[in-house]
């Protein structure tokens, strides 16, 4: 990467002295900050970043006293700013001091406002921030590079009635005048611009001790403090947990999780003062289901991990983002798993976190986990399957290779050897490698700088298993030509009736090795590769048959039917197949596993939309699960644990998605009983049942539905009834939808989830993109800096199925650019052209299928 797109290293920051005075009715803030620098050199000119920022004075004061001032200009495509001096400073320490304002943004990112309503029913206010990657420099003039650490002074005069936190404990309180409180924090250890964080808003709290001492703080509104318990006991139990793992106590006094009612992400690692949505962090006993049970588990474990591999060792730079975000994903469900371990953590990884990489990287226009950046546009673009399950898949597959004592003992010796300090992948690579005495740097090499991953195609011969690896591509569907990159893949596979697994480290095309045996081979045997796998021979009848008998452990049946239906997409199987080998799920038991087969039919539902086949899916999905909704039912049963209500809600949403007529009545029937009690319907049913009576409702409904939706206090529910206004069948209500996602009604947030619902309705997704393009211009003044959102929305394009749609998307972004956006834009044309070529070749035969049953 070019050096001249980061700031010129001759002078650094130290530390910032920072005080901010928000004005939670005007919408803006003042500030002032002393930033401690050293300066390598003589110099007239200082440039650091600062955007949308009013700078009133600055100056530079050296160590004997003597002043410099500063003119000021600003470099908006940089995102600079620049002090020229009067006279020239000279090398050595000096203190740099501006004074500064800024707009409180409803942009949900820098120094931003979130409103909401009170429990007296008034509006209110609160001010907090998003910094990551590149808007710390929207709230303070900075050096915002995580290479650059610094330690940090704040403080915030603030009314005296509200509630302030930041990274740190607070220092002191003194009056400030006229009804306001200065709040000083104490300083923070040396950290990245982007982990800076402050809120200031009218807050409760619950607080509880780890046993190490640390204070473990949840924050919410006024009236919710209640509903961050569930947090708060299992925050705890995660510091302690990883205290433990990586053996280097959390390092600061305290960690406070903050739920904020407008909020772009999930959550955000701002070190000791985590900020989250709602939804990711209450929980309501009364109101809330398991699925949101396990999400809080699983956001405030990713956090947390982040503490250590983002905090305390930061990356470089942003092209090893991948080494925050890979390793709080994999690290994050590991804690869950060990918090709950009758949750199956692992093979729900496998199906939200590898399955996803794998989607997402089997695309031409992937990129590799560790890949040059420069500009915000570019980082922003990062933070996708790649970096975050991609990378923790890898990091799963380097554990199994490795064994988990190793794997631990090299990840303590690289925390240790960062600890306040930054880091590249290459320093992680060798500490495994030192701890274990592999060759872990060259093995990781191929997984890290290539994109992809291999298919490996397996033929058994006796007690030989031969494997060959290829580039596993979609576009093998209409490019058979193998591709030859090649990585080093740590293989384990299993045969039935042994207990034993072989393993290698396969470093060539093709290798052999011996599985003594005569029944079935299932290689990635638990599912801890990053590798699809395609067999010969009879090796798929005799796999559909142990699916059927459930002889494969529940992790490698969902891996199975992934891969199958992968090869299918890529053309290396008919698609007549993988529906064969979904009809071995019929006594299916696993909620897992369930999940990943309703995925891989709603993908095959999308392909088929446009066909006469749609009714023939409909039929084969109320058979398929028949069994299982019998079993299941709709009320929990003495005993049940967790996963089975996960279970309940797949089965039961399939089941009416696929239009059986007795699941719809009875949503219908219970649909009715809670309006007139709430407390009658299960919270884990409520999802369903109000989805359903979305689906098969008419405008009587909607408003029904749209009236709940404004009364629901809590976030959960609210976006319960949000949803179900997504699922509706009339072309008219859903544009009324629509129209809601960018009116006042609809969290900034939100927004994007009720377009992308609308796009994820059999005959919404036309009205969608036509509402997208339509209103462009406000959805790139809210999302076009970057983020979720905005790859979201340019994303849903790629469900479109014909060469004509793929014409009109490449038209529209040709004339309406999206920078942060720009990969996902090429992403979504190859989907879509993928799509076509794959009709093309599956119609009749799956037309054929279908009509033979």
């Amino acid at each position: 990467m070019p050096d001249d797109v980061r700031l010129p290293a001759n002078v650094r920051p130290t530390r910032y002295d920072l005080t901010l005075t928000p004005d939670l009715e005007a919408f803006t803030f003042e500030g002032s900050i002393a930033i401690s620098v050293e300066l390598a050199e003589a110099i007239d000119v200082i440039t650091l970043h600062a955007l949308e920022l009013t700078i009133h004075e600055a100056s530079v004061t050296q160590a004997d006293g003597a002043v410099r001032k500063a003119t000021v200009s600003f470099n908006e495509d940089a995102e600079t700013a620049t002090l020229m001096l009067d006279k020239v400073a000279f090398a050595g320490d000096a203190t740099i001091n501006i004074r500064f304002a800024g707009i409180l943004n409803d942009q949900l990112r820098g120094f931003y406002r979130s409103t909401y309503t009170g429990p007296d029913g008034k509006p209110q206010t609160m001010a907090t921030t998003q910094f990551e990657a590149t808007d710390a420099r929207r709230c303070l003039p900075c050096w915002d590079e995580p290479a650059v650490k610094a330690i940090f002074v704040v403080t915030m005069v603030a009314p005296e009635h509200l509630t302030v936190v930041s990274n740190m404990p607070i220092e002191s309180t003194t009056p400030a005048g006229a009804g306001k409180k200065a709040v000083r924090f104490q300083e923070t250890p040396k950290m990245s611009t982007y982990l800076l964080a402050f809120v200031v808003g009218d807050l409760d709290h619950v607080t509880a001790k780890a046993s190490n001492g640390t204070t473990v703080g949840v924050y919410t509104t006024k009236g919710k403090g209640e509903q961050g318990r569930f947090a708060l006991e299992n925050g705890v139990k995660i510091l302690e947990y990883m205290n433990d793992y990586f053996g280097i106590p959390y390092p600061l006094p305290k960690v406070d999780h903050i739920a904020i009612p407008d909020f772009a992400a999930g959550a955000m690692e701002n070190w000791g003062c985590i900020t989250y949505r709602e939804t990711a962090l209450l929980f309501d006993p009364a109101n809330s289901a398991a699925g949101t049970r396990q999400r809080i588990l699983e956001v405030v474990a990713h956090e947390m991990a982040h503490m250590w591999f983002g905090d305390l060792v930061t990356m470089a730079w942003w092209d090893d983002l991948w080494l925050n975000e890979s390793f709080a994903t994999w690290m994050g469900d590991k804690t869950v798993d060990h918090i709950y371990p009758d949750w199956n953590m692992w093979t729900q990884f496998v199906s939200h976190g590898t399955n996803s990489g794998l989607a997402l990287d089997g695309l031409r226009n992937s990129h590799p986990i560790e890949v040059a950046v420069s500009d915000p546009a570019q980082i922003r673009e990062l933070f996708d399957a790649i970096s975050y399950q991609k990378g923790g898949a890898v990091l799963r597959m380097l554990e199994g290779w490795l064994g988990h004592d190793t794997f631990r003992d090299g990840l303590r010796s690289y925390l240790r050897a960062h600890s306040y300090a930054n880091a590249r992948g290459r320093d992680l690579w060798t500490a495994l490698g030192g701890a274990s005495g592999e060759a872990v740097p060259a093995v990781m090499a191929s997984w890290i700088t290539q994109t992809g991953y291999p298919v490996l195609h397996a033929e058994a011969n006796g007690d030989t298993l031969s494997l060959r690896q290829e580039r596993f591509l979609y576009d093998h569907v209409t490019n058979p030509q193998p591709d030859s990159t090649q990585w080093k893949i740590p293989v384990r596979a299993a045969r039935q009736g042994s207990s034993a697994a072989a393993e290698t480290v396969m470093e060539a095309i093709t290798t052999s090795v011996a599985l003594p045996g005569a029944g079935w081979v299932k290689v990635n045997a638990g599912q801890t590769g990053f590798y699809r796998v395609n067999y010969t021979g009879d090796a798929w009848a005799r796999l559909t048959e142990a699916v059927r008998r459930q002889e494969l452990t529940p992790v490698d049946r969902l891996g199975l039917q992934s891969d199958a239906w992968a090869l299918v997409r890529a053309g290396y199987l008919p698609a007549t197949q993988y529906l064969g080998l979904a009809e071995a799920y019929a006594g299916e038991t696993d909620a897992t596993v369930w999940g990943e087969v309703s995925s891989c039919l709603a993908s095959l539902e999308n392909l088929i939309l446009a066909e006469d086949l749609l009714p023939k899916l409909d039929g084969f999905g109320q058979k398929l699960f028949s069994g299982i909704l019998a079993k299941v039912g709709w009320d929990a049963k003495p005993g049940e644990g967790h996963l089975d209500s996960l279970l309940r809600s797949t089965v039961l949403g399939m089941s009416t998605g696929y239009g059986v007529p007795e699941a719809i009545a009875e949503a219908k029937r219970r649909f009715e009983a809670y309006v007139k009690d709430p407390a009658s319907l299960h919270p884990d049913l409520r999802g369903v049942v109000v989805g359903t009576v979305g689906q098969e409702g008419d405008e009587d409904t909607y408003d029904r539905l749209w009236d709940h939706y404004k009364r629901a206090e809590l976030a959960e529910e609210k976006l319960r009834f949000l949803r179900s206004l997504t699922r509706f069948k009339q072309p008219e209500l859903l544009q009324r939808t629509l129209e809601t996602a960018l009116g006042p009604d609809v969290r900034l947030q939100d927004s994007v989830m009720v377009i992308g619902g609308v796009a994820g309705n059999r005959i919404g997704r036309p009205l969608a993109w036509k509402f997208v393009q339509d209103n462009w211009d406000e959805i790139d003044r809210r999302y076009g800096s970057g983020g979720f959102g905005i790859m979201s929305l340019v994303g849903m394009t790629g469900g479109f199925t014909t060469l004509d749609r793929a014409a009109e998307v490449e038209g529209f972004f040709a004339e309406h650019p999206a920078p942060s956006a720009a990969r996902t834009v090429q992403q979504s044309l190859e989907r879509i052209r993928l799509s076509a070529a794959w009709l093309d070749k599956n119609r009749a035969p799956l037309a054929e299928w279908f009509a033979g049953r």
